[in-house]
């Protein structure tokens, strides 16, 4: 079949099939990057916005100025030409279309659907569907009469498309606010010229039994790979697969002390410390100087915040249900202290904790329902803003006003059996995109001066006014640091892992003000979940409450491409068979 260049080249296939579709698409790419940087954080969906505009604008400009001269040649050759525009019209079957750019939304809705209510899934799946009509159907539409509406509806595909894809591009090619355009612009282009080779083909049929398959193939997949588990509301202060329950009597314990957990969000021992170049051992001479006991080897089972936490809460492998239960207020440990007449507190600077389940504690910072306020419009920013970061969420206050709040709460309830959970955002962890920043230790380094400092008006105030309760500091894991500053699988081979990025994940710091001389009978510490066995051990005047401890058993080895930890001991890696710490304390 011979090609005819040259009918594709004058002014009546120009405008309807190139000039006036680029035209729209500039239009409401530029219009999606004002508005994205106006309601949303800098993101990759900003920065292909931008691309696209600019793209669109440098090829409108040529476009214009090859017009202007046909147009010129046809004057001088008094040769009239009319533009009749163009009659196509989407058909119903089109519909499928929108199929596309949901495919990755349900994917992460599957993902995600232990912190969405099923109005929250319809809501989310209702936003994206009208997006997706609206840039495929609505605008080929209206501007079809002058331009070609297959054009214009492959090109708004692959923007939509792109648009919804962009956080699962990012998480597979570890992108942090800037992708790669080698990457994104070969990505949308494939798929245009995909989409119009087909109506131009006339094989629609084929195409659109590819994106029904292709949907149902990525929805089962990752329905598949996320583990089914169940939101029981069954009271977990008696559960049978607990063994700490189990070994605390009826009785009321033989002290009922004030307990709080200071947790300083990707705090690490001394030890790992000096793994990045930083020096920390004044920060631990002042505890011992408050009287905290130091436990520099301790670790935790899992990684990261929900892993370890919950799992410190619930003194248990177990998640019972969902993975923020524990951490929300409902956890074994919550409902022993509320059944021994304790008040809870959860004092957070973010809605983390409480997304998809609400809070269970007596009381937290907010006054909001939690259980009633949806995540679906954290998921529709994320999914906009092209990344499902770590730090987006629906309420995040000032951190001056999180540090008066907290101060004035530790003050107000000395005088309350209360338990307390207080969890900061410093120093924090990186990123987590998979590249590391070339600063990432030194911004590490400045958060952990404001943690030590926070740490230290927080242990001021409660001793002041607290003496005789129990202050644990600690931290909930580590701070993603080595290697590529996230997961090490697919990455690192097993080989290539080393003590300290085993370390920069597990590691947890704890430090523990005993109101009495007589505990170190009951602190048997190896993993951060060894915590609650040790304190009611110590309430009840009990060692045989140890028993419940879970087993010392690194069980995340995704983050360490496989290497685990049990007993303290490195199982795989350049350390194999070594400890986890080699500090003398």
């Amino acid at each position: 079949m011979k090609l005819n260049i040259k009918s594709h080249l004058n002014i009546e296939s120009i405008v309807p099939n190139l000039l006036l579709p680029l035209l729209v698409l500039a239009a409401y790419s530029g219009s999606f990057a004002v508005l994205s940087s106006r309601y949303l954080a800098i993101g990759l969906n900003l920065t292909f916005s931008l691309l696209i505009f600019s793209i669109s604008i440098f090829v409108l400009i040529l476009l214009v100025l090859y017009v202007a001269f046909c147009v010129i040649i046809q004057l001088s050759k008094e040769h009239k030409r009319t533009y009749s525009g163009s009659s196509e019209k989407p058909s119903v079957s089109d519909l499928i279309l929108l199929i596309l750019p949901l495919t990755p939304v349900a994917q992460y809705l599957i993902n995600n659907r232990e912190i969405l209510t099923p109005l929250g899934t319809i809501i989310v799946i209702g936003f994206f569907g009208v997006l997706s009509f609206l840039f495929i159907f609505v605008i080929p539409t209206l501007f079809g009469r002058v331009g070609s509406t297959k054009t214009m509806m492959a090109l708004n595909l692959a923007f939509t498309f792109t648009l919804t894809s962009m956080a699962s591009l990012s998480h597979t090619f570890n992108w942090y606010y800037f992708g790669d355009i080698f990457v994104i612009f070969p990505f949308f282009l494939g798929t245009f010229l995909l989409t119009r080779l087909v109506y131009d083909l006339k094989i629609k049929k084929v195409y659109f039994v590819f994106i029904v398959i292709s949907f149902l193939v990525h929805g089962i997949s990752a329905f598949i790979s996320q583990s089914v588990g169940s939101d029981s509301e069954t009271p977990l202060l008696f559960n049978d697969e607990n063994r700490l329950p189990a070994y605390i009597y009826e009785s009321p314990p033989e002290r009922k002390p004030n307990i709080y957990l200071l947790v300083y969000e990707s705090y690490v021992p001394n030890e790992t410390m000096l793994g990045y170049g930083i020096e920390n051992r004044a920060q631990e001479d002042y505890l011992r100087q408050k009287g905290f006991t130091l436990y520099p080897h301790t670790y935790s089972v899992g990684s990261p915040t929900l892993e370890s936490m919950s799992r410190v809460f619930n003194a248990s492998t177990e998640f019972y249900g969902n993975r923020r239960r524990g951490v929300s207020g409902d956890g074994i440990v919550h409902n022993q202290f509320s059944y021994l007449g304790y008040k809870t507190y959860g004092l957070f600077p973010f809605d983390y904790m409480f997304r998809g389940v609400g809070s269970s504690y007596d009381f937290t910072i907010t006054g909001y329902n939690w259980k009633d306020l949806d995540s679906s419009e954290l998921m529709i920013s994320a999914i906009l803003l092209g990344e499902f970061r770590h730090d987006l969420g629906f309420f995040n206050i000032s951190y001056d006003m999180f540090l008066n709040i907290k101060h004035r709460m530790f003050i107000e309830i000395s005088d309350v059996l209360s338990f307390i959970y207080m969890h900061s955002n410093f120093p924090g962890h990186s990123q987590n995109s998979g590249v590391c920043r070339v600063n990432e230790t030194d911004i590490f380094k400045e958060n952990l001066a404001t943690a030590n400092l926070e740490m230290k008006q927080d242990i001021e105030i409660i001793i002041s006014n607290d003496p005789e309760a129990i202050i644990i500091v600690a931290g909930d894991h580590g701070p993603y640091l080595t290697k590529n500053c996230a997961s090490t699988s697919g990455n690192y081979d097993i080989s290539e892992i080393t003590r300290l990025d085993i370390q920069d994940r597990f590691a947890t710091f704890l430090a523990i003000r005993w109101p009495t001389e007589d505990y170190e009978e009951y602190d048997e510490i190896m993993v951060l979940q060894d915590l609650f066995p040790a304190i009611f051990a110590y309430m009840y005047q009990d060692v045989t409450i140890l028993e419940s401890k879970i087993e010392s058993l690194v069980l995340s080895t995704v983050e360490i491409s496989g290497a685990t930890v049990k007993n303290g001991i490195i199982i795989g890696g350049i350390n194999d068979g070594e400890p986890l710490f080699i500090s003398d304390n």
